[in-house]
């Protein structure tokens, strides 16, 4: 059996994609512990697109519009394929990335490797906040919360386009809680041998997401118990109030909806 790759790591920090390269490495797979790359992809396709709204106007005698744009694109994201094959040379390998940017370019990265999988890393959005804020304390509340729901959002847009046998969606808590269910399924879309379900979940039994204090990363704190004053508390129902309630996710103490 074959395993499937390269495997994408996504999905907003502080949501459990450090420990997932542990268990991937224990699966075999191969790669650097931080990608911070591809990310350039979904900027330059949005940069190439805005030039050549502005600019490509249909006129013979102005250079752009002699510019076949999608093969332009085309050969531009050639270069991240091989520079990325040429920084992963044993198989299989897989890169980690956390952001929006890493999200919205899967759909190149699909057409650069046919076969890749995606693994999408997700945490109730006020752990995550909180997570977020205790380990980034330089950014704002703000930021931290439409980062968070730009992550989901981003995901969700994608995700509605992509075969379900192509990527898998693991919580953190499930990570913690669930973790012989969540090894299994995570196996399933690797095609892994079924005996590398038990060490992978030996990785998620031992090797806890990143903690901000002991504790934490198991923890499940209501809006109301989560220490913000009422402005945050407002800012942050303004901002992730709609991925909290697509995700299924609870305001209060228990993590998810009762209508999930």
């Amino acid at each position: 059996m074959t395993n499937r790759y390269p495997a994408f790591i996504v999905g907003s920090p502080r949501s459990g994609t450090s420990v997932l390269v542990d268990v991937l490495f224990a699966a075999g797979y191969h790669g650097f512990r931080e990608g911070n790359f591809l990310t350039l992809i979904s900027g330059i396709d949005s940069l190439i697109e805005r030039h050549f709204k502005a600019f490509a106007d249909g006129n013979p005698k102005v250079l752009v519009n002699a510019v076949k744009k999608d093969r332009f694109k085309g050969r531009l994201f050639d270069g991240f394929l091989r520079i990325m094959d040429k920084n992963n040379p044993e198989a299989p390998w897989f890169d980690k990335t956390g952001n929006p940017e890493m999200i919205a370019a899967i759909p190149v990265l699909r057409r650069l490797w046919p076969d890749s999988v995606f693994i999408f890393a997700k945490r109730r959005g006020i752990e995550n906040v909180l997570s977020r804020t205790i380990k980034f304390p330089t950014h704002r509340f703000e930021h931290h919360c439409a980062d968070w729901a730009r992550n989901m959002n981003t995901w969700r847009k994608i995700r509605a386009d992509l075969p379900p046998e192509v990527f898998v969606e693991i919580d953190q808590q499930d990570m913690i809680l669930r973790p012989q269910q969540t090894a299994i399924a995570l196996s399933r879309l690797l095609e892994l041998p079924s005996q590398n379900s038990d060490e992978m979940a030996r990785v998620f039994r031992t090797h806890r997401p990143q903690e901000t204090a002991d504790g934490t990363a198991a923890r499940v704190i209501s809006l109301d118990t989560s220490g913000w004053n009422d402005i945050q508390k407002a800012t942050f129902v303004r901002f992730c109030k709609e991925e909290m309630e697509a995700f299924g996710y609870s305001f209060g103490p228990d993590y998810m909806s009762s209508a999930a």
